[in-house]
């Protein structure tokens, strides 16, 4: 099946601080799940550090689609927001966006200084940051027998992105998160399982 896939993101913010012939730079990397939360993510940044020279960003936003976005915000071209993206790529992380703030020290630093102190930057504020998981899955909702319910959990244990929702009543009606991927053999075991009296409905895929 196609669709999302899973992926690791970070928790928190991280915080690091570089200093390059008196200019002062900071790499500050935070959670970016949309397009939507960069502003107000510069925005939190630049009331934190005001008056700084420059916020120089990389997203990389929207999942296992890694939608990405950067700006050198007032550097030249490709000195800043390329550097901080190339470093936020080599991460493997995605929903993530690093800022790095720069208060000039009084020194050009030129071109090749300015990646330089970029890339340092951010790979100094990636280096403390907490990650996690997102596992992509697939939703199923179905009812069972108590008969088939009992041993249900054993037999698609490992298909399991996580334990089950259950409403028990007459019978059990279930919602169960399925790792991509392993949507076939589900179906297989659960047809078999119930010898094919069951009723399978598919959601939209979501992370967990």
């Amino acid at each position: 099946m196609g669709g999302i896939a899973d992926y690791d993101t970070v928790v928190g913010t991280t915080e690091a601080e570089m200093t390059l012939k008196g200019s002062r730079f900071i790499g500050i990397v935070m959670p970016c799940p949309t397009e939507d939360d960069i502003q107000p993510n510069l925005a939190a940044v630049s009331k934190r550090y005001p008056n700084a020279t420059h916020y120089c960003y990389a997203a990389i936003h929207s999942g296992s689609e890694r939608r990405e976005r950067s700006s050198d915000n007032g550097e030249p071209s490709g000195t800043a927001g390329k550097p901080i993206l190339f470093t936020l790529k080599g991460s493997g992380l995605s929903d993530v966006m690093c800022v790095v703030v720069r208060y000039f020290g009084g020194t050009l630093l030129g071109t090749g200084g300015l990646v330089h102190a970029y890339t340092e930057s951010s790979k100094l504020a990636l280096e403390g940051v907490e990650r996690r998981n997102r596992t992509a899955c697939t939703v199923y909702t179905f009812t069972l027998d108590y008969v088939w319910y009992n041993v249900f959990e054993n037999k698609c244990r490992d298909l399991m992105a996580k334990r089950p929702e259950c409403d028990y009543g007459a019978r059990v009606d279930v919602r169960m998160w399925v790792r991509v991927g392993m949507e076939e053999e589900f179906v297989r075991r659960i047809t078999d399982l119930t010898e094919r009296h069951v009723r399978l409905m598919e959601w939209p895929q979501e992370y967990i």
